[in-house]
């Protein structure tokens, strides 16, 4: 199921020294949900949250901004990472003269897997196909406590704009270059399977070719209607991993296997331009 955007999260985490019966020296650091005690990771002692209150800090200052509208928080495995979307307030955005909608991305992990960071999404609005980036440029270490005084708002949404023009010029590129079966083809094996199509062929079991006859479905509704170029077949890896993943439709995409998806055919069809 498709995660519930929330408005509020509602809880905070919780932090609990972690010690050996007997000794007074603090090991590890228990995070925990506020709302019902349950254990979110055992992290070490020198981690440093970001809490809850602190991403309420970011969402009002970017809001200020005025550039902005809050979509809301997703939360992925009880509170592990979240996700915070505001909305771009600009009218008429469009990639490749296809209108779409944009969104700056905050995101934090409460289990140690990544970084306090910010990041672009967006949805085509045709056929809600959507792709998400993170910008590396602004990052934060949980390595020190968190302090709303350091974040610099104007310095995020320059960020966002870079990486989000960025990443409708890399579109721009891929509409610039043909395609044909074979090329899709061989997209197909190295995106799903990490393969060429010769590697891999003469092994497949049902399921593998029923993926692989989903994502070719996709692509080819996508270059009927895009264009026979690697900006259609792009769209028809997004359309795949936007509409036939369960529990990656919509925002949850940023997450997960859909992401990796986009992303490996992004880096495949670039080194194509």
């Amino acid at each position: 199921m498709k995660n519930k955007m929330k408005k509020v999260l509602g809880w905070e985490v919780k932090v609990l020294p972690v010690q050996i019966k007997g000794k007074s020296d603090v090991l590890n650091k228990a995070l925990v949900r506020s709302d019902d005690e349950s254990l979110i990771g055992i992290r070490g002692k020198y981690y440093h949250p970001v809490f809850n209150k602190d991403l309420e800090l970011l969402k009002k200052k970017i809001l200020k901004s005025g550039h902005f509208n809050f979509k809301g928080y997703e939360e992925f495995q009880n509170g592990k990472r979240i996700l915070a979307f505001f909305e771009n307030r600009s009218k008429n955005l469009k990639i490749c003269d296809q209108p779409v909608k944009d969104y700056l991305i905050i995101g934090n992990s409460n289990d140690g897997t990544s970084k306090l960071f910010i990041g672009t999404s967006n949805f085509m609005l045709r056929c809600q196909n959507q792709f998400s980036e993170k910008i590396r440029s602004f990052e934060r270490r949980h390595d020190r406590p968190f302090n709303i005084k350091e974040v610099q708002i104007d310095e995020i949404i320059s960020s966002y704009e870079m990486g989000r023009n960025k990443l409708y010029s890399k579109m721009d590129k891929l509409r610039s270059v043909p395609a044909n079966m074979e090329l899709i083809e061989h997209l197909v094996f190295e995106v799903l399977f990490s393969r060429r199509p010769d590697d891999l062929r003469e092994s497949l079991n049902d399921t593998e070719r029923k993926q692989i006859a989903l994502m070719i479905q996709c692509i080819k509704s996508e270059i009927k209607d895009l264009g026979v170029n690697l900006w259609g077949v792009f769209n028809g890896v997004t359309r795949y991993t936007s509409n036939h993943f369960k529990g990656n439709p919509g925002f949850g995409v940023v997450n997960g296997r859909g992401e990796r998806l986009n992303h490996q055919a992004m880096k495949y069809l670039l080194s194509l331009t």
